[in-house]
């Protein structure tokens, strides 16, 4: 894999003047260099005559000596740098360049602007450790959103610390993060790529619209589910206070964000009238036998995660940014001669690092603790804020994913 920024000098220069450019002015001298050391060539060849001319003057020239001074003479003549330049190519870059048509010049536009569309949506993508999906991810969103002229902004909200994985505080930075110039939110896993183009990402007027919805989403079916693609409001989402912050590990914090639009009394929308189903609607692309899920369960994490969190959510999330790049590159991936580029596409990666208060949620980290708390120690549960699903496994679980 290659990655080149939109101003990298070599790239640049690759695209401009074809590869022998770039290598001659990363790897090559000046190019008045060929034609000096054409000059010191013909330097040392008289040299050579001289030397044997006046090595013929001594009555006896031995064997050895005139073995050395060959010898000395063909090592220097060969050390030189040819001075054929023309075959050269840009170094590690042969395969990822090969023409300035293959490239063109749509790589170095700004990024497409839709006037007829008057909202700007930020796609908020939780993110670690899954740079395959994200190759695949980035252009297939950018392409279908480009197809149904939605203005639109990615935010790869990239987690670098070493806590466990928190998706709810991630989409909590991205909020706070995203250019005030979007107006809503689409809450989109990396690993969920839509394949109907029926499916719209138009601005939720009237209420959350979860466009992976329960009867077309691969694997989860249970009608209160709401992960996977969710497009919100920036003033629902902050009515509701965002996302809980307890959610270390895998799993729960949608369903959790469910309650909390629920008591708001935020109606949830759905797509309807589509052709496709749960096998042709999405394409999810996580395998679990490479990528598990941390599913770990410490200290009291099972019995508080099971409730309405009232403590924690957009107002308490508590972070640091690392470092924020505009991703106006493109990338340039190399697999079985296959190459996929990412090209315009507006993108945005914070590398975050989230805090954790382990004294509300020590589970952030179970490398010391794992295990969960007895049931003889667990406070009794008010079953009006249990917020975990009644699943049928066989009627609202598939395998897939």
């Amino acid at each position: 894999m290659t990655l080149f920024r939109e101003d990298d000098p070599s790239l640049r220069k690759c695209v401009r003047h074809g590869p022998s450019s770039a290598r001659r002015s990363f790897f090559l001298p000046p190019t008045n260099y060929s034609k000096n050391s054409h000059n010191i060539k013909q330097l040392l060849v008289s040299g050579t005559w001289m030397t044997l001319a006046a090595m013929l003057r001594f009555k006896r020239p031995t064997t050895l000596l005139w073995g050395l001074g060959l010898c000395l003479v063909f090592f220097f003549y060969v050390s030189l740098p040819s001075a054929n330049t023309d075959q050269c190519e840009c170094r590690g870059h042969q395969k990822a360049v090969t023409t300035s048509a293959f490239l063109g010049q749509s790589l170095f536009q700004a990024p497409k602007t839709f006037p007829n569309d008057r909202h700007k949506m930020a796609v908020l993508v939780p993110f670690r450790d899954r740079f395959e999906e994200m190759l695949e991810f980035v252009p297939h969103i950018h392409n279908f959103l480009n197809a149904q002229h939605k203005n639109h902004h990615l935010y790869i909200i990239n987690q670098v610390d070493n806590l466990r994985f928190n998706r709810a505080s991630l989409l909590n930075v991205g909020f706070l993060e995203s250019g005030v110039d979007c107006d809503y939110i689409a809450m989109h896993d990396v690993d969920l790529l839509p394949m109907n183009t029926a499916l719209t990402y138009e601005f939720p007027h009237d209420g959350p619209y979860h466009v992976a919805a329960p009867h077309l989403h691969p694997r989860y079916h249970y009608p209160t589910f709401i992960g996977g693609i969710l497009l919100v409001k920036r003033e629902h989402f902050r009515k509701v206070d965002g996302l809980s912050n307890k959610y270390w590990g895998w799993g729960l914090e949608d369903d959790e964000f469910f309650a909390r639009l629920k008591e708001a009394k935020l109606e949830i929308f759905r797509p309807g009238n589509l052709t496709s189903a749960t096998k042709d609607t999405f394409r999810h692309i996580h395998d679990r036998r490479v990528r598990r899920r941390d599913m770990i369960k410490c200290y009291n994490q099972q019995e508080i995660t099971r409730h309405r969190d009232r403590q924690t959510g957009l107002s308490t999330v508590r972070y640091k940014i690392q470092s924020k790049k505009e991703a106006r590159f493109f990338v340039i991936y190399l697999l079985n001669s296959n190459i996929m580029t990412i090209q315009g596409a507006p993108m945005t990666i914070l590398n975050v690092i989230l805090e954790c208060d382990k004294f509300i949620t020590p589970w952030c980290d179970c490398t010391e603790n794992v295990g969960n708390v007895p049931k003889s120690q667990q406070k009794p549960e008010k079953l009006d804020d249990v917020i975990v699903p009644k699943l049928n496994r066989k009627k609202h679980l598939s395998q897939d994913g």
